[in-house]
């Protein structure tokens, strides 16, 4: 795929606000699985289907990410105050207008995979990047109070969503764009979506789990994720448990992107909290080290599950260094 420099560099990106803001794994000390919940009954054939829930759900908000993150505020400023891209439309001028949009995707420091620049009347005067893109963000362009043109912008194209969830979730994932397959990570698949909710590869049968988002600049794609069967021992869990472990799951290996794990936990908190919807607490025995929810329960469990401002939560924990311990809270359902 043709895209711009650093259209695939989203991924280091998001290990690199991680990493800032100090966050990294020295090593797990014991992940703790979210505890049976008493008598409740195991999830068996439904666990494929709890996983794969929690995994759509983490693809749904990487995607909201894209199209509202911090980095995309910064990079529609760039464009709406771009003096030369600014000049170029309110005077139409196409040779000009590219010279300023390829300069603003290409340039280093920002991440922008593909910029489309409109005049007021609505005809294209320069559009760059690569060719499968989604999540685009449009804008308006002003020059003197004026409107002068409007622009579609991306950061994020199909390959990098795929690089993003193989990491964070790690599900085989493939992007499908006018009925064909135009990316794909960790399974070859079929070059048209598949038709229903099974998709044997490779002598694996998986269950597949379909989203739909905006493609650039116009129309949609299609994601989807296939989910392998579980473990005997993981279908014997109630699916609330199943449920809270896989958010888990993800909370861990978001810890496992970042080198060092004594700094800032607050980025870390954050970052988990965007990409699954989950409060995260990390704690000290009873100090607490940071939060995305203020004060928090006064007593965490380690697992099962915690009332909490009027609401029962299931809670994931784990170790990421001796005596400091992760706690993420989800709702059950």
């Amino acid at each position: 795929m043709l895209r711009p420099p650093g259209a695939s560099r989203h991924l280091g990106n998001v290990a690199a606000v991680l990493a800032t803001a100090g966050l990294a794994l020295a090593g797990l000390t014991g992940a703790a699985a979210a505890a049976s919940t008493g008598a409740a009954s195991a999830c068996g054939p439904a666990t494929q289907a709890t996983i794969g829930a929690v995994d759509a759900t983490v693809l749904t908000d990487i995607y909201r990410n894209e199209l509202a993150g911090t980095e995309v505020s910064f990079d529609l400023a760039q464009i709406a105050g771009a003096r030369d891209l600014l000049d170029a439309v309110a005077h139409r001028d196409q040779a000009a207008t590219f010279k300023a949009v390829h300069r603003i995707v290409y340039h280093r420091r920002w991440h922008i995979v593909r910029l489309r620049a409109l005049d007021s009347s609505g005809r294209v005067l320069a559009d760059v990047g690569g060719p499968y893109v989604i999540a685009p963000v449009s804008g308006v362009l002003r020059s003197s109070g004026h409107i002068v043109g409007r622009f579609v912008m991306s950061v994020q194209d199909d390959v990098g969503v795929t690089k993003l969830e193989t990491h964070f979730v790690g599900d085989p994932i493939g992007m499908y764009f006018q009925g064909r397959l135009v990316a794909e990570l960790g399974a070859n698949f079929p070059g048209t979506p598949p038709s229903g909710s099974a998709l044997t590869l490779g002598g694996v049968s998986y269950r597949a789990f379909a989203r739909t988002f905006n493609a650039f600049p116009a129309g949609t794609l299609s994601a989807v994720i296939l989910v392998a069967p579980p473990a005997a021992s993981l279908a014997k869990q109630p699916c609330a448990a199943v449920r809270a472990g896989e958010f888990g799951h993800v909370a861990v290996r978001l810890a496992q992107l970042a080198p060092t794990l004594t700094q800032h936990y607050y980025g870390y908190a954050s970052t988990v909290s965007i990409y699954t919807g989950a409060e995260v607490f990390v704690r000290r025995g009873a100090t607490q080290v940071t939060s995305t929810d203020g004060s928090g329960p006064a007593v965490l469990p380690t697992s099962g599950t915690v009332s909490y401002q009027g609401r029962t939560w299931l809670v994931f924990s784990f170790e990421p260094r001796r005596s400091t311990r992760v706690y993420v809270l989800v709702p059950p359902a």
